[in-house]
């Protein structure tokens, strides 16, 4: 696929503008947008060239989602999905927080997970840290309730403390993602996983 385009600076474009001009291409297929339209979407000159070099790295990892699915064809996502999104993902700056938001995007944008997506996904992911995230892909690979041995599993193969585990277990359970009292993964957090995060 060939969503990157060549970027050459504008002299009269607004300085904001400049990190999101290589991914028109992208945008406008994914998206139906170009950079401006971004700028424009998150408060015009309000957004700042911090937020817009985060979400340039956010789109490239989007495009590189996309290209390791195989995923040649877009449709525009509608913006009711996409806003929220860009709006969440344009103050973030750690890189695990960034693959939260730029797999939100490429399931918005991928045509074979795009029906699938529902707006709580945005919703959850704002409320979930990267700790929440991996332990939710370890509960995956578990049939049936998460046990005490389970949690100390979750914690040596993260590298995390016990503690860590539990808190993102409580808070998954918060967000339904897993359900209570038996912290099994719910069936929403199967399609969380499923849509978003495989």
């Amino acid at each position: 696929m060939t969503f990157r385009t060549q970027f050459y600076p504008v002299t009269h474009a607004a300085e904001s503008l400049k990190p999101l001009e290589r991914f028109s291409e992208f945008l406008k297929k994914a998206f139906g947008a170009a950079p401006q339209d971004v700028v424009e979407l998150l408060n015009g000159d309000g957004l700042k060239v911090r937020r817009a070099q985060n979400l340039a790295r956010i789109f490239e990892k989007t495009i590189e989602i996309l290209e390791a699915r195989g995923i040649d064809a877009l449709e525009p996502a509608s913006p009711s999905i996409v806003l929220p999104i860009l709006v969440a993902a344009a103050t973030e700056s750690g890189d695990e927080r960034q693959d939260i938001w730029a797999r939100l995007l490429a399931a918005a944008a991928d045509p074979l997970r795009a029906q699938a997506f529902r707006h709580a996904f945005t919703e959850k992911a704002k409320q979930m840290d990267p700790m929440d995230v991996a332990v939710l892909r370890c509960a995956q690979t578990v049939v049936g309730p998460i046990t005490e041995t389970k949690r100390n599993d979750f914690a040596d193969q993260l590298h995390a403390s016990r503690d860590e585990v539990d808190i993102s277990i409580a808070n998954l359970a918060k967000l339904e993602l897993v359900t209570a009292p038996v912290n099994a993964v719910s069936p929403f957090g199967r399609e969380f996983l499923r849509v978003v995060l495989e």
